[in-house]
């Protein structure tokens, strides 16, 4: 499957960049199995600009951005007493103080103790980020230019994302740099970005991570091209939990690009996204127990895998005849560990929502 290097995916983890030209070179056994990739440089401009983040006022740990102007009432809110964190909130709010009027704003948009009722929650995100307040200025942003809750405005909404961004602001530093480069997506406009990108990314946003592994992978035209640097920034980024960069760095770590070659631990990041429902790690995770890839080779395992991934809609011509050899019962149990492993994901990602 041949990806564009720029590709601006509309998920809702925003991510920016694609390496295109991966191999899997996975051996065993004499065996060699290989998925070439031609690799592209063309540019793909998407039409309605860039996917940002969902207009979340959170930091990258899941909890609320922490604002000591708050004072008592963000305690409150922190340990869940969202009436009582309203009640002190409001007197403070009154008087201008542009965190309590973001606290008020996050209480009421995600009806936290009263009923949600986003069109209050926006006027609290205008008087905050009007009276300077980098949250509110990134959130009301990130509405004005998806027109969610108020009318679409992509200039006032890149201004308060410049504004957030010149504070500090994490994904106002990444948004900001999608905006950039959605609107010139060539090696210069990452060239242009690469500061945005790489604040956002040492503040902890994976997916600047992502994109500063990409940019150090596949750069031209800027002073970039070092595997041993984009591998880090692959692993910082699957260590805050990108589907996507677990599975490259899985490859990477395979095929020993960019550090030494290892598939133990290849296989175990091919597994932490496979639990997420990723189709591609669940591709990889059958081939290395089918070819015995760090392990000892099992048809069943590699079967059940494999199921997964064609049920999600992933083509293997090769894993459907090593299935179709299984015996009858060595089949039935397959399908059986492929039903187990689909009911743990299930089970996973409704304890993931329930926790959110």
């Amino acid at each position: 499957m041949n990806m564009p290097l720029v590709s601006m995916l509309k998920t809702a983890n925003f991510k920016l960049l694609a390496v295109a030209g991966l191999t899997f070179a996975f051996a065993a056994s004499g065996q060699t199995q290989t998925q070439n990739q031609t690799e592209t440089k063309t540019y793909t401009k998407p039409i309605e600009g860039p996917t940002l983040a969902t207009p979340l006022s959170k930091g990258t740990d899941g909890q609320p951005a922490p604002d000591v102007g708050a004072g008592s009432a963000y305690g409150a809110f922190q340990r869940g007493y969202y009436l009582t964190a309203l009640q002190l909130a409001l007197p403070r709010a009154d008087a201008g103080d542009p965190a309590a009027q973001t606290l008020i704003a996050e209480i009421y948009w995600n009806g936290l103790g009263v009923a949600r009722d986003r069109k209050k929650a926006v006027e609290w995100y205008r008087f905050a980020a009007d009276a300077g307040n980098p949250q509110a200025q990134f959130f009301l942003g990130n509405l004005l230019l998806s027109g969610d809750e108020v009318e679409k405005d992509k200039a006032a909404g890149e201004e308060l994302m410049k504004k957030a961004a010149k504070k500090g602001h994490a994904r106002a530093n990444f948004n900001l740099a999608q905006i950039l480069t959605a609107r010139r997506p060539t090696w210069a406009g990452f060239k242009r970005a690469l500061p945005l990108y790489e604040k956002a990314a040492e503040a902890g946003i994976a997916d600047a991570q992502y994109a500063m592994a990409n940019i150090h992978a596949e750069a031209q035209g800027v002073p970039y091209n070092d595997d041993k640097i984009a591998r880090k920034w692959l692993a910082r980024s699957a260590r805050n939990g990108l589907e996507a960069a677990q599975v490259e760095l899985g490859v990477w770590m395979a095929n020993g690009r960019g550090g030494p070659k290892d598939e133990d631990g290849a296989g175990r990041w091919f597994a932490q996204a496979a639990a997420k429902g990723n189709v591609l790690a669940q591709n990889r995770l059958a081939r290395m127990n089918a070819f015995g890839i760090g392990k000892t080779a099992d048809p069943i395992t590699a079967s059940a895998w494999h199921v997964l991934a064609s049920r999600a809609g992933y083509s293997d011509p090769e894993m459907d005849r090593l299935f179709q050899s299984l015996s009858t019962i060595d089949k039935k149990r397959a399908l059986e560990a492929a039903d187990q492993l689909s009911q743990r994901i299930k089970t996973a990602k409704a304890s993931i929502r329930t926790r959110g």
